[in-house]
């Protein structure tokens, strides 16, 4: 723990000219101050991020005052495995900030001179985290103005060929440091080998699919691009939903990649991520109100280009006119194709999917909560892993996958 830097040493170091500088060209705030002050406050820290929040006054003239928050983001590893883990945290915000539902990035600097960490400075957006019981509309509307957001054909994120693969190939990486530890547990291993055993047969399909048994690439293969795909967030925790008001953000952009909707849309729906930070486990009819939600606001995007019904950064309907206009529209998209169906079928697998990569992640995590080599330890999260990996949670996700004569 002694990597991680306090806060008292990042308000000493970030209270520097060039610094507040940058922020100020950032946010196009007139650069002929005389004097700054940055104060610094916690938030909420990730696995490898912690999160301040920093308030900036401007002083002019020595009168006059300018008020400025942001979010200051410091990085302590990677998932993926980067190098450069923060730069591409901050060109993935780039991609998405004209959808007006994420962090706007100011800067980002990995030169470890003001700091001994490489960190990333962003907007500040005001809310609390979601509620699945008030807030699954919202979150709909967000997902398709992010997944429907056009991104340019060259672009940095990460290319799977085969996402069902390439998610597999993942959780063998993570569950592979499960059980070669001294924690692996032969009952736990019995349950999790369903679940893999479900997710190589979608793979054994999904290859036969595309027509190619014998590709296979890296799960962080970046060759090869597709039309069809978007920019997802794969870490659709309901913490990372940010509400005040008819408002709603998505934050934290760890690990995008360029994959399907459906992906993002199964993890945000599997009992493993909505039970991280609740208690709740959604049911069937709540994931096809969500799912036909999800499918209107995304045909609308795709209709129209720009958002019709919906205002940008006020998620609410404009008036009974809309509503009624939004009824007919939900009627033609819902029925035209059986589109509903489909949609609904294929995030079903990308569900069970994700119930495999969040247990063997909590697997890896187990690990290396139990290890002296972990930066950051979080009380929350090692309480959560002995739930996900206790015999009865195992039980419930494998009879919610379908997978008891497995």
């Amino acid at each position: 723990m002694s990597d991680i830097l306090t806060k008292e040493n990042i308000e000493k170091s970030i209270n520097n000219r060039n610094f507040v500088e940058k922020l100020a060209k950032g946010k196009n705030i007139p650069l002929g101050f005389d004097k700054f002050r940055v104060n610094v406050c916690e938030l909420a820290n990730g696995e490898y991020n912690y999160n301040f929040k920093i308030s900036v006054i401007f002083i002019y003239n020595n009168s006059s005052q300018v008020f400025e928050d942001a979010v200051l983001r410091i990085n302590y590893g990677s998932q993926m495995n980067f190098k450069k883990q923060i730069e591409y945290e901050y060109r993935s915000l780039e991609l998405l900030k004209n959808t007006g539902v994420t962090p706007v990035p100011i800067f980002f600097d990995d030169t470890k001179t003001l700091l001994q960490k490489d960190y990333l400075v962003m907007e500040f957006v005001n809310g609390v985290q979601m509620s699945y019981s008030t807030d699954m509309k919202l979150a709909a509307n967000v997902l398709a103005k992010i997944h429907s957001e056009k991104i340019p054909e060259n672009n940095h994120l990460v290319k799977p060929f085969n996402l069902i693969s390439s998610m597999i190939d993942e959780c063998r990486a993570m569950y592979g440091k499960y059980r070669n530890s001294e924690f692996f547990d032969v009952n736990i291993d019995k349950r999790i080998s369903k679940l893999f055993k479900k997710c190589e047969l979608l793979e054994k399909n999904e290859i036969e699919h595309i027509g190619n048994s014998s590709k296979k690439t890296d799960v962080f293969d970046k060759t090869i691009n597709s039309d069809s795909k978007c920019m997802i967030n794969t870490e659709l925790n309901s913490s990372n939903f940010l509400v005040d008001g008819a408002s709603c953000f998505l934050v934290d952009w760890e690990k995008p990649i360029l994959g399907e909707k459906e992906q993002d849309l199964g993890h945000f729906l599997a009992p493993t991520t909505t039970f991280w930070k609740t208690d709740v486990i959604l049911n069937k009819k709540e994931i096809d109100i969500f799912l036909r939600d999800y499918l209107l606001y995304y045909e609308l995007y795709g209709k129209y280009g720009t958002e019709p019904i919906v205002d940008n950064r006020n998620h609410d309907l404009k008036n009974d006119a809309d509503k009624h206009y939004l009824n007919i529209e939900a009627d033609n998209i819902v029925k035209k194709n059986n589109e509903f169906e489909m949609l609904k079928e294929k995030v079903s697998k990308y569900i069970i999917l994700n119930c495999l990569r969040g247990i063997t992640w909590c697997a890896m995590a187990w690990v290396e909560y139990n290890s002296e080599d972990k930066a950051i330890l979080n009380e929350f999260t090692y309480n959560k892993l002995k739930q996900y990996l206790d015999y009865s949670f195992l039980d419930q996700v494998i009879d919610i996958c379908g997978l008891n004569d497995i």
